[in-house]
């Protein structure tokens, strides 16, 4: 008997030594190997032992040439010994990465709207909507100083809102890996020139589809041709554009061409996240004229700047998730990142 191991997974086999030199396909990953010449590596505990099955069949001898033990008795090996390793690397202080499978605790409308309910997703709400909040009430109350404090405080809100940006990209990136509630960042050795680059990434998104739309509609209130087009523009491409540089930070985001045809790999289900991020937005902006627009009192005021915040957040989990849910369609697995 010949004994090998599989060049590409390290699984343990044996072949009768008729065999040698004649490919076959490895029972575990599937790739074409050639069984070698007689030789004998040495058995470890943590390998599998494999034996080729010589049983006469009418299946393709590929597919009866390996008894492999049961795939439920694998998994289970497999899972033990990753949570083994996470238990190891977290006695030593590493933070390792959590193991999503997208699955909901509750019905998805309710978990979806549950989404920022975790401690670093409130954690960042508080920062992103609070912080600029009590700064404004600092402005609005100092009079005479708010001059003097005009320049720091701007300076304060360009920073939380470049953590916005960044927070936000984690948020789609973590949902479209399975996860289901907004994800810990606080604590990981985060790289400045990472998060500047990023935010730098997204705002050409910005730039190219949602900017032309803003800067027509203040310097004209004609609802004409040009406005429909402007808009249609944003709402058509910004979604897709910004899921896509999120997820490979690749010039493809800024292509219009590459994102039609993206939309068109999953038009149906891109129309119903439309939608759903446009019933999101309405509702935002509903919240924003009755509790902002005419608040009477500032805790009126805290609720719709909450409200705007925890919405953002629910709508970055969307899109992600749409993401997560048809990536398969979208097929851009040869989309190729930026060094």
């Amino acid at each position: 008997m010949i004994k090998f191991l599989c060049p590409n997974c390290s699984v343990k086999l044996t072949a009768p030594e008729d065999r040698a030199g004649k490919l076959s396909k490895c029972p575990r990953c599937k790739s074409r190997i050639t069984i070698p010449q007689q030789f004998l590596t040495k058995p470890s505990d943590a390998q599998e032992k494999v034996e080729i099955s010589t049983t006469n069949s009418t299946k393709p001898l590929d597919e009866m040439m390996f008894d492999l033990p049961g795939k439920q008795n694998r998994s289970d090996d497999e899972s033990e010994l990753r949570q083994r390793e996470r238990q190891q690397l977290e006695s030593l202080g590493f933070k390792t990465v959590p193991q999503y499978t997208g699955e909901r605790k509750f019905p998805w409308p309710i978990d979806v709207l549950l989404y920022p309910c975790s401690e670093p997703g409130l954690t960042s709400l508080a920062i992103i909507i609070g912080i600029p909040f009590v700064l404004s009430l600092i402005q609005r109350f100092v009079g005479l100083l708010s001059a003097v404090l005009a320049l720091p405080l701007f300076l304060v809100n360009i920073l939380i809102g470049l953590y916005a940006g960044w927070y936000f990209a984690e948020c789609v990136w973590d949902s479209a890996k399975g996860g289901t509630r907004a994800p810990e960042v606080f604590g990981a050795s985060v790289d400045l020139s990472y998060m500047w680059s990023r935010v730098l990434y997204l705002s050409a998104v910005y730039i190219i589809f949602i900017l032309p739309f803003i800067l027509y509609r203040m310097y004209t209130s004609r609802m004409d041709v040009i406005f429909w087009v402007l808009a249609s523009w944003a709402v058509v491409f910004f979604p897709m554009g910004l899921l896509t540089m999120v997820m490979f930070d690749s010039s493809d985001a800024l292509n219009p061409l590459f994102l039609l045809i993206s939309i068109f790999r999953v038009f149906f289900q891109y129309v119903g996240l439309l939608i759903l991020l446009g019933m999101l937005s309405s509702l935002i902006w509903l919240v924003q004229v009755v509790f902002r627009g005419q608040a009477q009192t500032i805790w009126l005021e805290v609720v719709g700047v909450m409200t705007s915040g925890y919405g953002a957040f629910v709508m970055a989990h969307v899109l992600g998730r749409f993401y997560w849910r048809y990536k398969e369609k979208l097929n851009w697995g040869d989309i190729k990142t930026p060094t």
